[in-house]
């Protein structure tokens, strides 16, 4: 069976890192900030695993979303 990957819209980014919802804006508008994946009426996606890559390579600390 294939895993399907996590997905993070802003909110679960801005759960992940912590942080605000303007502040998560304004860092995955920046550069390095992994590509989303796609933009759905809800916004962004990205890949959770790119994301939390991305934090821990930023030294950023990455706050556990919805892990079973």
């Amino acid at each position: 069976m294939t895993k399907k990957p996590r997905l993070a819209a802003q909110a679960e980014v801005t759960q992940m890192l912590g942080l605000s919802r303007k502040r998560v804006s304004t860092l995955t508008n920046s550069d390095g900030f992994p590509e989303p994946l796609d933009t759905l009426t809800v916004g962004r996606i990205w890949s959770y695993d790119d994301v939390k890559d991305w934090a821990e390579r930023t030294g950023r600390t990455v706050h556990p979303v919805g892990e079973s």
